[in-house]
């Protein structure tokens, strides 16, 4: 595999007739991974669009690896999703070279920045928050059957690869006391066949672009059919994460709780069994998925050494007294932020 940069990209587009030789063009790379290479391409006289390569070695602290065909699961994903949702909602598919392990798509408006930019800066806007809920219950409840969904899907090897080991293994060694109720976690994540969403595995603030005109998904990677409870779990320990930091307050944490879970579970309905099960599953992945951003092999960036202590203890609390609705999580959470405060 030829592994591109922003210097030779304009290269490789050329030789392998994606422009025509004597175009004009540019190329930049677009920060916020840490698993792949995405470059913005501009070029005269057309829309500006994206080349995303993958990378074997991810790029954090601690040594982590990762096979080069999860690109293709993205692919197939972004194919599925684009019948699904809205137009506009991801990234249109334009090409694909499987030799060298790329496709490119279309590029997000220019005003486009991560909705978790914006929750840095405290701008909490619930609407968001709901419209993702929105989304989310459309993927897991419609992609499974949907005709364009690829086999490649129901792979979930990956997803271990990406998410269980790194983040509930790692994170079980850390804290050996928590093994057992991590190994229950792992061992629930593949439900009966009737009952298994597609996962996303990557559904947080940092993946979501927001612009005037809307919202665009991104990063897809991990997705496989298995349980929906982790999806909520990781998107609910952001939201989490934020309070925890501090950029959003405690009210403006339950408005975005009860915007996202509210339009989820009105739009899911018991599709995927019933809605109570769902919750509590994604109850407790809230409490692992917040843990491993602590002490899992890629810790969250944002929080300085007490807001981890604090997130740490937290999600201690909620593994000690185990709740299994929202309203009992977001309890233990108030709890833990009057005892140990920023």
């Amino acid at each position: 595999m030829r592994e591109l940069t922003a210097g030779d990209a304009a290269d490789y587009l050329r030789s392998s007739g994606r422009l025509p030789a004597g175009v004009a063009v540019s190329v930049r790379e677009l920060s916020g991974g840490v698993s792949n290479l995405v470059l913005r391409v501009d070029a005269e006289d057309r829309p500006p669009f994206v080349v995303k390569q993958c990378r074997e070695r991810l790029r954090v602290a601690l040594e982590w690896r990762a096979r080069l065909d999860r690109i293709w699961v993205e692919h197939a994903t972004l194919r599925v999703l684009g019948e699904l949702l809205p137009p506009g909602a991801v990234p249109e598919l334009l090409f694909e070279d499987r030799d060298e392990y790329l496709f490119a798509m279309s590029c997000a408006p220019d005003d486009s920045e991560t909705w978790k930019t914006r929750l840095l800066r405290g701008d909490a806007d619930p609407a968001i928050a709901a419209a993702l809920g929105g989304y989310l219950a459309t993927i897991h409840s419609d992609a499974p059957n949907h005709p364009t969904r690829d086999a490649s899907l129901a792979d979930t090897s990956l997803f271990d690869e990406l998410r269980v080991d790194p983040y509930y293994r790692t994170t079980a060694r850390a804290h050996p006391r928590l093994a057992p109720q991590f190994d229950a976690l792992i061992a629930a994540m593949e439900p009966p066949i009737e009952r298994r969403a597609l996962v996303l595995g990557d559904f947080s603030p940092k993946n979501i672009l927001v612009h005037s005109g809307g919202l665009v998904l991104l990063d897809f990677e991990c997705a496989h059919l298995g349980d929906p409870g982790f999806d909520l779990g990781f998107f609910m320990s952001h939201l989490a994460l934020k309070r925890i930091h501090g950029v959003i307050s405690d009210e403006q944490y339950r408005r975005l709780a009860d915007g996202f879970l509210g339009t989820y579970f009105e739009r899911l309905g018991d599709r995927l069994g019933s809605s109570e099960d769902v919750e509590r599953r994604g109850v407790a992945h809230t409490a692992a998925c917040l843990l491993a951003r602590v002490d899992g092999k890629s810790p969250v960036e944002y929080l300085d050494g007490p807001g981890r202590e604090v997130a740490r203890r937290s999600a201690l609390a909620l593994f000690a007294q185990a709740p299994d609705r929202w309203e009992f999580l977001h309890r233990v959470l108030d709890s833990e932020a009057r005892v140990h405060p920023r």
